[in-house]
This record gives structure tokens, C-alpha cells and sequence, in this order.
């Protein structure tokens, strides 16, 4: 089993926004860094993604370190195909991150497709926040290597890391995992892989209702968020957050954390569901909860045409 201290490099694949936040952290951590996307936009904008971040964490946590983002971009090495990543990682990669959106059809396929052709010893890490981690593992074929690791949203602005575990994981692989997440400065914790977790198994049921108050007409999206923060401490309301995480992850862990245990508190609201199919995103999108400029909320949206008044209200509208 590698020690926490011989690990140089690691794998990732998914560099979407959540993708391109890990590589940001493991870069700042020290690490060397293969990325691959299966997507040509998300391959084409990583770069400026992870360049991004690390300007944010050159200004904010490594102040009067000239040059740090530049210089950590050069570990970053990005792939233009599968089979050139997986050659890359099998040649140099001691952990494999994936980092694609929540679908467990895809992420076992990825698994199943990839990780048999790493060498043996290659421990795999996976970011999902919901999906059943033993199936994943399963699928890879290396259910002893395999784990979870659920970086919050940004990961390389939040500490905390949920570090999913299960009956056959080899506890070398745990111990090793924590200490790796330890040695870059964030605080993990384990969870049992159950749907949701530990964290989104609270927080999704918290998120949705907020919504189906903002659908009866209870809240507006600035006041609904004003309180959060200025009653019970939250850094930036549920609103925000969830715009910040984005309506499609929403609408995918809900319904995925409702169909696992048919609890009706994850079903996805009528709003969510709505903007799910508008593709309106939040971030990534620049239309949320908010309207974003630049990285930045603009101005909280009126959601008055949502409401739902009575049974005749139309639920699902067709995407303009």
C-alpha cells in the first residue's frame, strides 16, 4: 500500500466545474495532475477553470507567493483522449479521481471501462455526493480500493471533505485516504454509504423545502437567503448555494436519493424541475436562482410565475 508521503500524482476524470475545482486543490496541495474530459467544451475551458482557482487561492491563501498559480498550472497535464489518459495514469498515477456528474449508469460504465487497465495497487476515489458507492466499486472490479471523497462546493475555498467508506474497504486504503485529504489542509470525515451520506442526506431535504416556499409564494429568493445568513450563519443562504451547485446536480441527486429510498421530502419540486429543463444552472449557466455576471449573483430572480396557486396551476412548462 503507498504511504500518504510517496503519493506524487493523480488521475481525474470529469473537469467540469466541480472537476476543475478538485485539480485546483491537488495542484495546491503539490500534487502532478492528469485530466481528462469526455466532453471537448469542458477540455477546451479546464485550463482557464483551474487558472482561475488558482489565482483565488494565490490571492487569498498564498499571499506574497508571486508566480504560484502559474507555476502550479505546469503540473497540470491534459489529456485529449481516454486512451491517453488512462495510458498516462497507468504510467505515473498512484490514485485515480472521478469527477463526472451524478449518474451511476455512467459512472459504472467509466469504472468498468477504465480501471481494470491501472495497475493493481491504483486506489480510486470518487466525488459523487448521493450515488451508492459499493455499486461503483463493484463496477471498477476494485471494491477494496475504492471509496468516496465529497469535496463541498468550491473544494479548494471549503475544508470539509466526506470521506464515504463501506464493509469491504481495506482499511489501509481509509487511513490512507484521510491522511492524503489531511496533508492538503482539509478537514474529512467519514460517512457510511448510505444515500446522500452524511451531509446531502440533511441538507437536500433543507434545500428542497426551501424551494417549495419559494413556489407557495412564502419567501423571494433575496430575503429567503438574507435570513439564512444573518439568522442561523450561513455563508451565503440556500438560494445561492444551490445555484452555486447547480439545478442540474440538484435535480439528479434528489431523484436519485428519492428513488433509493422513496422518501417524498427528496422528491425534486415542481421549480427545480423546472429549471432543470430550462437549463438554467445557476453558475455555470449565468440564470438561477440568480442572474450571474461574471462569476458573480447580479440580481435575485422574481419567481412569481412559478408559483403555484391551485390544482389547475401548470407544474412542467417546455423549454423555451
Amino acid at each position: 500500500m503507498i504511504r500518504p508521503e510517496e503519493l506524487q500524482t493523480i488521475a481525474v476524470v470529469g473537469l467540469g466545474k466541480m472537476g476543475a475545482d478538485w485539480v485546483t486543490q491537488l495542484l495546491e496541495g503539490g500534487y502532478r495532475v492528469i485530466g481528462f474530459d469526455a466532453e471537448p467544451g469542458a477540455r477546451k475551458s479546464a485550463r482557464d477553470r483551474i487558472r482561475s482557482g488558482l489565482e483565488w487561492v494565490e490571492k487569498k491563501k498564498k499571499a506574497g507567493e508571486r508566480g504560484f498559480a502559474a507555476g502550479a498550472l505546469e503540473r497540470f497535464q491534459l489529456a485529449d483522449s481516454e486512451e491517453a489518459f488512462v495510458s498516462a495514469a497507468r504510467d505515473k498515477a498512484q490514485v485515480l479521481l472521478e469527477v463526472v456528474f451524478e449518474d451511476l449508469a455512467l459512472k459504472c460504465d467509466l469504472f468498468a471501462r477504465v480501471v481494470p487497465k491501472l495497475p493493481a495497487e491504483t486506489v480510486v476515489w470518487t466525488n459523487t455526493s448521493s450515488l451508492s458507492i459499493e455499486a461503483m466499486g463493484l463496477a471498477s472490479g476494485r471494491l477494496d480500493r475504492f471509496c468516496g471523497t465529497h469535496g463541498m462546493n468550491p473544494v479548494y475555498q471549503m475544508p470539509a471533505v466526506e470521506v464515504v467508506t463501506h464493509r469491504e474497504l481495506e482499511p489501509a486504503v481509509l487511513s490512507f485516504t484521510l491522511a492524503v485529504m489531511e496533508k492538503m489542509g482539509k478537514i474529512p470525515f467519514v460517512a457510511a454509504d448510505v444515500p446522500g451520506f452524511w451531509v446531502n442526506k440533511h441538507l437536500v431535504p433543507f434545500m428542497l423545502e426551501a424551494m417549495r416556499a419559494l413556489e407557495r409564494g412564502e419567501i423571494t429568493v433575496e430575503d429567503g437567503d438574507k435570513g439564512l445568513k444573518n439568522s442561523l450563519g450561513h455563508p451565503q443562504g440556500v438560494f445561492k448555494l444551490a445555484d452555486y451547485i447547480g439545478a442540474d446536480t440538484m435535480y439528479r441527486v434528489a431523484m436519485a436519493m428519492y428513488l433509493a429510498t422513496q422518501d417524498p421530502r427528496y422528491y425534486p419540486p415542481a421549480i427545480l424541475a423546472r429549471m432543470f429543463q430550462r437549463k438554467e444552472f445557476g453558475v455555470k449557466t449565468g440564470t438561477g436562482f440568480y442572474s450571474w455576471e461574471g462569476g458573480k449573483p447580479a440580481l435575485a430572480r422574481s419567481f412569481a410565475d412559478f408559483r403555484i396557486k391551485d390544482s389547475g396551476t401548470l407544474l412542467y412548462v417546455s423549454a423555451p
